[in-house]
């Protein structure tokens, strides 16, 4: 049981998953707001990488919609038909004329018609496994055979649907062997996919009537991974598709794709498809709650044989369901949601950090001795001792004078009177500001001041969510490797009864994720490398900031750029801050004031919170440095040593002390226990 549920976390891919979803996949609470079965024209789908763009379309697609864990399934089931292909990267590049000769369009034809062939024959087969009531749909479907212009394009003898699957991948197999070593001028064999398909829709219109009001959906996942003829290909079926036929394509967003078609015409958004944002119905900024209780859901879903939890059967059946959608956004039913999930991962406030550190002799003395007695020592003009700004029943105020006292501008004595007035149970708006400027930012400093310790800003089921920003996949592997190390660690789950898993190991948890999404950035397509070059750098140029014992202003983790069109940048750096977006290493906050669709002085770059842990800066977007083109072109292009005098740079600037200017190496410490 213990090992399933584990099971169930590491599965965080679209792929790892059955194609029937049902009962698996929580739609989103904006769900209706995307209706693509009544649309009657294409769809271009698009989300950053791990935000949920295949189990949107599988949900939508033939394995889902017709599962058998739907009860009492309508004839209306069958008005909109999903069917989704996704390319073999391994081979489909080498459909060109270059590898396989001029007929090339024919041959990328001909893979694709078998494997949506391939489709067809699951499809047949998951009607009869469904629970739709009529004997004589389910009987037409037995007894329809493959039309006899396939048959014969394939060699095989007149077969039924439900039986076509071997002979489909038969021939796949035979064609994909050809491509991977052309020995023949032709190919084996020459299937138009659109008109294939066609004619085997028209054929089962014919034969089996409770399909005759069918649209047949074809959605092709990771169109930036064909190369541009063949996306041309693709986009003049998008273009030309009617009813009963359909094409739609999904590809990260930002990815460099074309719209141009086989002939002079190009795709339009509105007069040729719809665009969908499938990463705003997860993760929309406007209602980040949803998200939230998205998430929520998706951890109960999975941690069902738990009876302590409250989980049912019952409650998680409706997360698949349209029609259950109003009862989930019910504020009671979020509250339950919520509350079950928050003792799962339990979080520690920031007021509960700041007693820690006050009771926490190691954390103290930093306090202490790092911040408050180095400030003292270098003002020689108070008589003011450490303990006139520590006090352990006011923890929050005593941490952030920790960080006031290194500011210039500060009055030491006019601190303390004010401290004082504090320690007397007076108000003071000053500190109620101090505080919730500065606090987290003095945390996070104290804390990367102790290799091996990590700061519970880190743990917690909202964390989580902040560090996620809209990423399944990295929320869920932030719960794995939660429960995992809970597992081995304390036994959870003994008895069936679920144990909170503690603060510290979620920290942990946080931080092996935090450092393998890092590790990961190399193999984020074709600039992998660079791109981790380039997370690498802003993330220590941050943590420089994270650095200052001043901590004016703190939490500093994004960045604008001082320019007014991005065309203005390097053509190099243009290309890698497009893939940075397209791989999610950074994510794109656009201020609505700017002028031109190119204007990015408005701008905002976040480095992916996800990575926050790592670098030991903030995961909360609160403030942004702006960095001049120069800078950006150093970041992002030049040589270690450049960027090392633009660090030497900012370390003047910051007036950063020898002491506090060391190498990231924090990180390797604490993975070494």
């Amino acid at each position: 049981m213990t090992v399933s549920i584990l099971e169930v976390f590491a599965k965080n891919r679209a792929e790892e998953l059955p194609d029937d979803l049902w009962n698996e996949f929580v739609l989103p609470l904006d769900f209706e707001e995307v209706p693509i079965k009544e649309m009657k024209k294409a769809a271009v789908l698009v989300g950053g990488r791990g935000t949920g763009k295949t189990m949107f379309i599988k949900y939508h697609c033939h394995a889902t919609q017709l599962s058998p864990k739907r009860e009492k399934l309508k004839p209306s089931a069958l008005n909109f038909i999903g069917i989704h292909y996704r390319p073999d990267t391994s081979f489909t590049p080498n459909i060109n004329a270059k590898w396989v000769g001029k007929r090339w369009e024919s041959v990328f034809n001909s893979v694709l018609s078998l494997s949506i062939l391939v489709e067809f024959t699951k499809l047949s087969n998951n009607i009869l496994k469904s629970t739709l009531s009529s004997k004589t749909l389910k009987e037409d479907i037995t007894n329809f055979l493959v039309p006899r212009a396939i048959c014969s394009q394939l060699k095989i003898e007149s077969c039924l649907l439900i039986n076509g699957e071997e002979f489909f991948q038969d021939a796949l197999f035979e064609l994909t062997n050809w491509i991977r070593l052309p020995t023949t001028e032709n190919p084996l064999l020459n299937l138009d996919l659109k008109q294939t398909v066609l004619l085997l829709i028209q054929k089962l219109k014919l034969n089996v009537p409770e399909i005759g009001h069918s649209i047949f959906h074809i959605f092709i996942d990771e169109f930036e991974n064909l190369d541009e003829e063949q996306q041309k290909i693709i986009n003049s079926w998008l273009k030309h598709g009617q009813d009963p036929l359909l094409f739609s394509i999904a590809h990260k967003k930002y990815a460099e794709v074309t719209r141009a078609t086989k002939t002079n015409e190009r795709l339009e958004e509105r007069d040729d498809f719809r665009l969908i944002d499938v990463e705003k119905l997860y993760f929309d900024p406007d209602k980040p709650k949803n998200f939230e209780i998205l998430a929520a859901e998706l951890v109960l879903l999975k941690m069902i044989e738990f009876k302590d939890l409250e989980v049912s059967k019952a409650l998680v059946a409706m997360y698949s369901d349209v029609s259950s959608i109003d009862a989930r956004k019910e504020s009671q039913y979020q509250s339950k949601v919520k509350k079950q999930v928050n003792r799962i991962f339990p979080c520690m406030s920031f007021s509960e950090i700041a007693k820690e550190v006050v009771h926490d002799e190691a954390l103290f003395g930093k306090l202490k001795k790092t911040l408050i007695e180095d400030a003292l020592k270098k003002n020689k003009k108070h008589n003011c001792s450490p303990n006139d700004f520590i006090d352990k029943n006011h923890p929050e105020a005593s941490i952030v004078n920790g960080v006031l006292l290194h500011r210039i501008r500060t009055d030491i004595d006019e601190l303390k009177s004010e401290f004082d007035a504090v320690r007397r149970g007076e108000a003071s708006k000053n500190y109620d500001q101090w505080i919730q400027n500065n606090l987290v930012g003095a945390l996070i400093y104290i804390y990367n001041t102790l290799p091996n310790r990590i700061c519970p800003i880190y743990a917690g089921f909202s964390e989580f969510i902040l560090m996620s920003k809209g990423n399944l996949r990295h929320f869920l592997e932030l719960c794995f490797q939660s429960l995992t190390r809970a597992h081995v660690e304390h036994d959870i789950f003994k008895d069936n009864v679920f144990h909170p898993v503690p603060i510290d190991t979620q920290a942990r948890a946080t931080l092996v994720t935090s450092t393998s999404q890092f590790g990961r950035i190399e193999n984020a397509g074709e600039y992998g490398r660079q791109l981790q070059k380039i997370a690498q750098r802003l993330g220590i140029l941050f943590s420089l900031h994270q650095k200052r014992k001043t901590q004016s202003e703190p939490e500093i983790n994004h960045f604008s750029i001082g320019i007014s069109d991005v065309s203005l940048l390097d053509i190099e750096v243009q290309k890698l801050l497009n893939e940075s977006l397209v791989w999610s290493v950074l994510k794109l906050y656009k201020s609505t004031k700017n002028k031109t669709e190119t204007d990015i002085e408005q701008s905002e770059y976040l480095l992916h919170p996800v990575l926050s842990c790592y670098f030991g800066i903030s995961p909360r977007k609160k403030r942004k440095i702006k960095l001049l083109p120069e800078q950006v072109n150093t970041i992002f292009v030049k040589p270690d040593k450049d960027f090392n005098k633009l660090l030497e740079v900012f370390r003047k600037k910051l007036n950063i002390e020898e002491d506090e200017n060391t190498e990231l190496s924090n990180t390797q410490i604490r993975l070494s226990w």
